[in-house]
């Protein structure tokens, strides 16, 4: 009967502190609360969802980015405080886009060799048009670019190009109509290819 009683009151315990939590999402309209899912047994990882603006996870410093043929701009960048060594993270911008999602690892061997600084070996980052809409999600295979895929206003397909994992020169774009595809260019040099029209 003890069990049963600490039992419930654990659990209204909870249901209060969530309430709490919330009260302050509202409180912050533009904040995720930042959740972590701590692995049960050996074969899961832990999972993190935590959003930029939140200063107990991220650093945000305001840098002028230059490029050519642009003027210079303002942008935010942000550092990952305190990563956790093989967790896996949903990370969202201030306006809750999803805009990165991967493993965090301390360390990554790839073909022998050992690269001792921490980041998203494996991710996929995901970028938005200035209304919104889904634009584009890059996808990273052991540090290196494996591919992009390109969306149109109504989130279908319009192109994948495919990158060699050593050079990073493309191997082969895909090109979709009305998320269908329609034809692939397979590339035999930088900017030398030979077109496959899909069956239909």
């Amino acid at each position: 009967m003890k069990t049963t009683y600490f039992n419930l009151l654990f659990i209204l315990t909870l249901i209060s502190c969530g309430f709490n939590t919330e009260k302050k999402y509202n409180e912050k309209e533009n904040t995720i609360i930042s959740r972590i899912k701590y692995k049960k047994n050996t074969a899961e990882i832990d999972t993190l969802w935590v959003s930029q603006n939140d200063t107990t996870v991220f650093r945000q410093e305001e840098v002028m980015l230059t490029r050519p043929c642009s003027n210079p701009e303002f942008s935010m960048r942000y550092e990952l405080l305190k990563p956790i060594n093989e967790a896996y993270y949903f990370i969202y911008d201030n306006e809750k886009k999803l805009v990165l999602e991967g493993k965090y690892t301390n360390e990554y061997i790839y073909e022998g060799q050992i690269n001792k600084s921490g980041d998203f070996y494996n991710s996929k980052s995901y970028f938005y048009k200035s209304n919104g809409k889904l634009k584009a999600i890059h996808y990273m295979e052991d540090g290196r670019n494996k591919k992009v895929e390109l969306f149109d206003s109504k989130k279908r397909l319009t192109q994948i190009t495919y990158f060699d994992k050593r050079s990073s020169d493309k191997t082969k774009v895909e090109i979709y109509d009305h998320g269908e595809l329609e034809e692939t260019r397979m590339y035999t040099s930088f900017d030398n290819y030979y077109v496959e029209k899909a069956s239909k």
